[in-house]
């Protein structure tokens, strides 16, 4: 199993977020006995939480932008496919790097720093 570094800043948000929850919620109740600063760190660890599902939801929409573009054009080079679809070269990247271990993106090897990229049959 490989690991992206958004992987790593998703897995964090959650780890993070669902520990802070917890302890917030665990000194709201039995800690100090005031809610004051429990609720307020409950609700912190939620949003980490909620965040790192939105992150998620942007990686997906980001990789079928690259599948979508690739879709019609293949055969194509990461420049040519960040240019084409507006997203920074290290995101593109990331995305390539994801689908072709998923199996949805084949890449071919060309002279020297040329790799293209296809949809998998």
């Amino acid at each position: 199993m490989t690991i992206y570094s958004d992987d790593l800043v998703r897995i964090a948000n959650h780890i993070v977020g669902s520990g802070t929850a917890a302890f917030a919620a665990y000194d709201a109740i039995a800690g100090s006995g005031t809610a004051s600063r429990g609720l307020p760190q409950l609700c912190c660890g939620a949003l980490l939480v909620y965040t790192a599902g939105i992150f998620q939801d942007y990686l997906r929409r980001r990789d079928t932008r690259v599948v979508a573009y690739l879709s019609g054009n293949p055969g194509t080079p990461l420049s040519k496919i960040s240019a084409a679809t507006g997203l920074n070269r290290e995101r593109v990247a990331s995305s390539l790097q994801r689908l072709v271990a998923d199996g949805l993106v084949l890449a071919e090897c060309g002279p020297a720093p040329l790799t293209r990229y296809r949809l998998a049959p």
